[in-house]
């Protein structure tokens, strides 16, 4: 399914994402990105529906062919958390993360096709081969961090390559909630630092360094909610 997800969520970084996308929150990622987006997902309309990037009302709006995808992933791709276009045509996925242990998933997949796409990407981006210590990272510990990266290098080598294409840059945003009050208190993460440090692991167990993958638009940004007051409506 490609919007298997929607509904307002109550909790964690569905609802926190939900909560920035209503009009009077929609300032704060804006001032962070020094850009002004335009939702296309998670939005009310929709009732909150989070989407994959081959759904057709997707890939309508995005100016893709239909079938785009066919030979570079399996049907069921990674769902987003948050799609949006700027102002200036810039394509913004999102990835949020509430508490440090959503992160890391226990993927089992093997399709070719995606280990196909993961060691391309994981050559040009950290331009190493990946031993058996690193695949264990990119395909299983990590592979919902690592499927991201590959699909936002993937949209990006688009733009050369369909004329059609309504964007004309690709950012990845790995977006990570501080003082998040729906999760009890030992689960909360109450600092950015503890969210950098964790990233920091996380990218040097898949070979990655933060400051290459910044150059390629791929950045990890977080927010305080003990900062900010979000309307809920």
């Amino acid at each position: 399914m490609s919007n298997t997800e929607k509904g307002r969520s109550c909790k964690g970084s569905r609802h926190q994402l939900q909560n920035i996308v209503f009009d009077k929150n929609q300032h704060l990622l804006n001032e962070i990105l020094s850009d002004n987006l335009k939702w296309i997902s998670p939005i009310e309309k929709n009732n909150y529906r989070e989407y994959q990037l081959n759904n057709a009302e997707i890939i309508k709006i995005l100016g893709l062919p239909k079938g785009i995808f066919k030979d570079f992933w399996p049907p069921r791709q990674p769902q987003w958390d948050g799609i949006a276009i700027s102002e200036n045509g810039t394509l913004y996925l999102i990835e949020a993360k509430s508490h440090l242990t959503e992160i890391q998933c226990s993927n089992t997949e093997k399709q070719k096709l995606i280990r196909e796409g993961i060691d391309k990407v994981a050559d040009k981006i950290a331009q190493i081969k990946l031993d058996k210590n690193k695949q264990e990272a990119w395909y299983k510990r990590y592979y919902q961090i690592a499927n991201r990266i590959v699909f936002k290098e993937k949209l990006q080598d688009l733009i050369s390559e369909v004329p059609e294409i309504k964007y004309n840059k690709v950012v990845l945003i790995f977006l990570n909630f501080v003082n998040d009050t729906t999760w009890s208190p030992k689960k909360r993460v109450t600092s950015e630092n503890a969210w950098i440090c964790h990233y920091k692991n996380i990218f040097s167990e898949m070979g990655l360094d933060r400051d290459a993958l910044s150059k390629r638009d791929i950045y990890v940004k977080c927010i305080d909610l003990s900062h900010y007051q979000l309307s809920k409506t």
